[in-house]
């Protein structure tokens, strides 16, 4: 899978960034893993190979402003 870095701060991998791929429809999202036990609690049935990260919503508006605009870099 290729990743293509979209927005974030951080290219160097040590922020929280969001990237396209070269799999269409999918995006990765790179953050902080949720680890509070009671928040993971209140995900219904969560597969084990799937996680949760945390990254602030304006990096998420940030990338669908740049999706929606059509940008390529």
């Amino acid at each position: 899978m290729r990743l293509i870095h979209r927005v974030g701060s951080c290219k160097d991998g040590s922020c929280p960034n969001v990237f396209d791929t070269d799999v269409e429809g999918l995006v990765a999202i790179q953050g902080a893993e949720l680890i509070d036990a009671e928040a993971l609690g209140q995900l219904s049935r969560m597969p084990a190979h799937e996680t949760v990260v945390l990254v602030p919503r304006d990096l998420l508006i940030e990338y669908a402003q740049k999706v929606q605009a059509g940008s390529d870099s």
